[in-house]
């Protein structure tokens, strides 16, 4: 049996090019190393398709030639539109190839998902089990899809039937390493706002999971707020394969919240500093609650950039965010990673409910007194399952007959949302502003130059400036 697993062309088709760098798709590579521990027998192929620029045509060459029983493609809301295009094509030239769609925007609207053409399963949630379990119901030949557990099909007169959750798996370490030998490690590049080193970069997900409840974020709809974490001995043995059987030293980790745990993230690091890795990474934090003793740790372990998201410089908004952040403690904490060493990433988000133009100053003002060395703007985006969608949805604030693809938080798209204070265009127009007051101050510009130390810091300049071109007015 042969499956392929395909993260599909969405750059090629509305995307903004180059925002968002080219990141390995961990999750498929996560499916594909279970796949095979658990049935060494099945053949598997992944195919990045965007990284590479493959139209679908190409996509669909490539997995014709690998002759699949099952092909599964994930799906996030933005590219949701691509992805149907891409089960299009598949399904005219491989119409008895079953195909099952996984990721954030199925687990949000899974009877929606599985009632579009061509699509034969969905995975909700979690996806180990239940590509584990698919598998060997395809084998053996068993079509009661009813006992697999978050898988959705159709019934024996075509009606949409989602299963009860797959339980979360409780102990991460059990996971072998992502298949990362699946793919050309070479290829990939963190956005020049989170590069930290000239060489090639790779995700580690060392935890899953978050406890707090941002009304904007989907990550929920995968990994539930149950926060569960690797061990910090398995996180490091996953660091060093890729330092030693790919010659990775740089790494992005993708947690939702990579210091939610003090305790291990010290454990984590003077793990790394006795093994002497020679490594650099970025992560992902809260503005609050850390102090100078693991951020210090942080820096000596190799971290050389800290990501909050910070959202609003206005409380009111934060609070309707359910943010449950203080800026004056963001203020704090912001100092105390700049005080470390640490280079400082943040984001806000312009056009979130109940925004008004004067929030908005607020937000940019704030930015500009954070003066962090990388601000990111995202206009709002209700994805599909999260608070700011329903409520969204339920005041008519979202716009009708659009695509999936507006719904990207930073794309040339038109965006999806317009309230009776902000229309569509006010949004946007305050977004732009946004973004080039805060780069195109002399005193930011003047620090940016000073700062350059190494060759890939200029290119990440050239990159950083081509984005900013390429967003229109």
């Amino acid at each position: 049996m042969r499956v392929v697993l395909i993260n599909p062309s969405f750059n090629r088709y509305g995307g903004l090019k180059g925002h968002g760098g080219s990141l390995l798709p961990i999750n498929l590579c996560y499916l594909a190393s279970y796949g095979r521990q658990q049935h060494p027998d099945v053949e598997l192929k992944v195919i990045d398709a965007d990284v590479r620029g493959l139209s679908h045509e190409e996509t669909i060459d490539e997995t014709e030639a690998f002759s699949p029983s099952l092909v599964g493609i994930s799906a996030n809301t933005c590219a949701f539109d691509s992805v149907l295009d891409l089960v299009g094509f598949l399904k005219a030239r491989l119409s008895k190839v079953r195909v099952i769609i996984g990721g954030s925007h199925p687990s949000a609207l899974p009877k929606d998902t599985l009632m579009e053409p061509g699509v034969d399963f969905i995975a909700v949630g979690e996806g180990e089990y239940i590509f584990s379990e698919l598998l060997d119901h395809l084998k053996n030949g068993d079509e009661d899809w009813s006992k697999i557990n978050g898988l959705g099909y159709h019934d024996g007169e075509g009606r949409a039937r989602i299963n009860l959750s797959q339980p979360l798996i409780q102990n991460l370490d059990t996971l072998p390493f992502p298949a990362r030998d699946l793919l050309d490690n070479s290829v990939y590049q963190p956005a020049p706002t989170k590069r930290v080193h000239g060489g090639t970069c790779t995700p580690i997900v060392s935890s899953r999971g978050c406890p707090f409840k941002c009304g904007f974020c989907s990550a929920p709809t995968i990994w539930t707020r149950v926060y569960r974490h690797r061990s910090p001995e398995n996180v490091v043995a996953e660091i060093e394969e890729c330092i030693d059987k790919y010659g990775i030293h740089a790494f992005s980790m993708t947690d939702e919240l990579f210091t939610a745990r003090k305790k291990r993230v010290l454990r984590l690091c003077n793990l790394m500093i006795e093994r002497k890795l020679d490594i650099s990474w970025v992560c992902t934090a809260r503005a609050q609650k850390l102090d100078m003793e693991i951020l210090e740790a942080m820096r000596e372990a190799g971290c050389k950039e800290m990501s909050f998201g910070i959202e609003s410089g206005n409380e009111a908004i934060l609070s309707k965010i359910d943010k449950s952040l203080k800026l004056s403690e963001a203020e704090q904490v912001i100092k105390m990673v700049k005080k470390a060493r640490i280079k400082t990433h943040a984001s806000y988000i312009i056009g979130y409910l109940d925004e008004t133009e004067e929030t908005i100053k607020d937000t940019i003002r704030f930015s500009h007194k954070l003066n962090t060395d990388i601000a990111a703007f995202f206009i709002a985006s209700p994805l599909p399952g999260t608070p700011f969608y329903n409520e969204a949805k339920k005041k008519g604030y979202l716009r009708k007959n659009i695509s999936w693809v507006n719904f990207s938080p930073l794309s040339n798209a038109e965006s999806v949302i317009s309230f009776p204070s902000l229309t569509t265009e006010t949004i946007r127009e305050w977004h732009r502003k946004a973004i080039k007051s805060y780069y195109l101050r002399p005193r930011y510009i003047l620090r940016r130059l000073f700062s350059i130390r190494h060759w890939y810091e200029v290119e990440n300049l050239f990159l950083g400036m081509k984005v900013f071109l390429n967003i229109k007015k």
